[in-house]
């Protein structure tokens, strides 16, 4: 396996793990500082067992950390660039609804619809 094909292969699982509402949300939250994972579980609505294999996920790929204080584990992004990637991502996703209604605007400008329009 050459190094394009491992660093691909790492791109691919952090995309993995980053491809799931819920696992988005929990880096949301986790964005506005640490919190438990009783704090999570009732911000987003999981149940302790479903959050803790969502965190899972999010650990097992660098993108979360969890530290042990008491009988609490503390989650935490590891890096702000978790958060920042969302970022990106969100406003690629506004970027092409912005450019799908401007294609729609312009379509209808150029191609009008036809009330009651018979085929």
């Amino acid at each position: 396996m050459n190094n394009d094909t491992v660093r691909y292969a790492l791109f691919s699982e952090v995309f993995a793990a980053l491809a799931h509402p819920k696992r988005l949300e929990i880096i949301h939250y986790l964005g506005e500082g640490q919190k438990n994972a009783g704090e999570l579980a009732e911000l987003i609505s999981l149940s302790k067992a479903n959050l803790s294999q969502h965190l899972s996920v999010l650990k097992a790929r660098g993108l979360v950390h969890c530290e042990k204080c008491g009988t609490f584990c503390h989650y935490r992004l590891t890096s702000p660039k978790v958060l920042e990637t969302c970022e990106i991502v969100r406003d690629l996703i506004l970027d092409q609804m912005q450019t799908t209604t401007q294609l729609q605007e312009a379509l209808a400008t150029v191609v009008p619809l036809r009330k009651g329009h018979q085929g």
